[in-house]
């Protein structure tokens, strides 16, 4: 896929700068990608756990590497000591992965909940089926569930990977 100049990097200094961030991160983190024109990178915890099966941890990291390279985020994938704890870490918030190729919108009303144990949600699908009826159909679904409990505070803010690789956002609290 070819770098839309929008997301490229035109001044040296803020290059260089995110370069030496990259860079300082210690021996707890592997240094995985930087990408030359957004500034972007990705770095994982060595105690993060990509997951092995249904293909949630090759999405993780399709999903970090589009944030870095056409989304220009520097993506901290976090440790996994249990299962609170939010997958990657950029613009100072937490966010969660979600891989729902396979998903019905029931499944993915179980991964927004899921999803609340971060600040924000990342639904991702191949593209070679269309979920995003099924993911709007979900949020309408789960915000009427939690706004009766009177808990709509406890959503995460919910976004997509469009096929271009771009993060758009489907919900805000």
């Amino acid at each position: 896929m070819k770098v839309n100049p929008i997301n490229t990097i035109t001044q040296p200094e803020i290059r260089q700068a995110a370069l030496q961030k990259y860079n300082s991160y210690g021996s707890e983190w592997k240094k995985a990608y930087f990408d030359k024109y957004s500034a972007g990178y990705n770095v994982y915890h060595k105690d993060h756990k990509f997951s092995q099966t249904g293909g949630g941890g090759e999405a993780e990291m399709i999903v970090g590497e589009m944030l870095a390279k056409f989304n220009g985020k520097q993506v901290e994938f976090l440790p996994e000591g249990d299962k609170k704890s939010a997958d990657i870490r950029f613009d100072n918030r937490t966010w969660d992965i979600k891989y729902i190729d396979n998903a019905n919108d029931e499944t993915i009303r179980t991964y927004i909940r899921d999803a609340r144990k971060a600040d924000n949600a990342i639904f991702y699908w191949s593209y070679e089926k269309d979920k995003l009826e099924e993911l709007r159909k979900a949020i309408i679904r789960e915000v009427g569930r939690m706004q009766k409990m009177n808990r709509l505070n406890e959503m995460p803010d919910i976004h997509y990977m469009d096929k271009f690789g771009l993060l758009k956002l489907a919900w805000k609290k």
